[in-house]
C-alpha cells in the first residue's frame, strides 16, 4: 500500500511539473521588470572660490620654491633624467602661475625670469646636456632661484597681487615704490 501511494505521488508530481500547459514552468520563471528607471537629477551649483588670490600666490610661491630647489639638487646629483625633466616642467608651471596672479606692472618684471626658466628647461630636456653641463646648469638655476625668491617673495608682492572679484576697490594694491 505504501509503495502504491509513493508511486502515485511521484507520478502526480512528474505529470504536474512536466505538463503540456507550461503553467507550472511559467510560475517559476523570473519575470522581467517593466519599470522605467529614472536618471540622476543634476542641479548645478556655483562654488565659491576656495582661496583668495593672495593665498593662491603664497601657495604657488612655496610650490615653485620647493620644486626649483629639488631641481637644483637633482641636477647636482645628476639624478634620473625623467625626474629632472618633470621637476623643471613643474617649476615652470608654478612660476607662470605666479605671474598670472600679479598685476600687469609686476607681471612685466617676472616675465624675463619666466623666459630664463623656459630656456633652462629647454636645455635640460636636450639629450646628454645635463651630464655634460651640470655645473653650468646648477649655477644658472641657483642664480635664478636667488633672484626670484628675493624679488617675488610673498611678503614683497602681497600688495601687488591681483584683487579678488569680491574685494572692494579700497583693497587694491598700493602704488609702486
Amino acid at each position: 500500500m505504501r509503495n502504491k501511494i509513493t508511486c502515485m505521488l511521484l507520478i502526480a508530481i512528474i505529470v504536474l511539473t512536466t505538463g503540456c500547459s507550461g503553467a507550472w514552468r511559467k510560475k517559476f520563471i523570473r519575470k522581467k521588470k517593466d519599470e522605467v528607471k529614472q536618471g540622476p537629477v543634476l542641479q548645478p551649483y556655483d562654488y565659491k572660490k576656495e582661496f583668495t588670490n593672495r593665498q593662491l600666490y603664497a601657495n604657488h610661491y612655496v610650490f615653485w620654491k620647493n620644486s626649483e630647489a629639488e631641481l637644483i639638487n637633482s641636477v647636482k646629483s645628476k639624478s634620473n633624467m625623467k625626474k629632472i625633466k618633470s621637476q623643471a616642467a613643474y617649476s615652470l608651471v608654478e612660476i607662470k602661475k605666479l605671474g598670472e596672479l600679479l598685476i600687469d606692472e609686476k607681471r612685466a618684471l617676472i616675465e624675463p625670469y619666466i623666459a630664463e626658466l623656459e630656456d633652462i628647461t629647454d636645455k635640460a630636456n636636450q639629450p646628454n646636456y645635463v651630464n655634460s653641463n651640470s655645473n653650468q646648469l646648477v649655477s644658472k638655476l641657483s642664480k635664478h632661484y636667488r633672484a626670484v625668491s628675493g624679488t617675488f617673495s610673498y611678503f614683497h608682492m602681497k600688495n601687488f597681487v591681483k584683487p579678488d572679484n569680491a574685494e572692494t576697490k579700497s583693497e587694491e594694491p598700493a602704488p609702486a615704490e
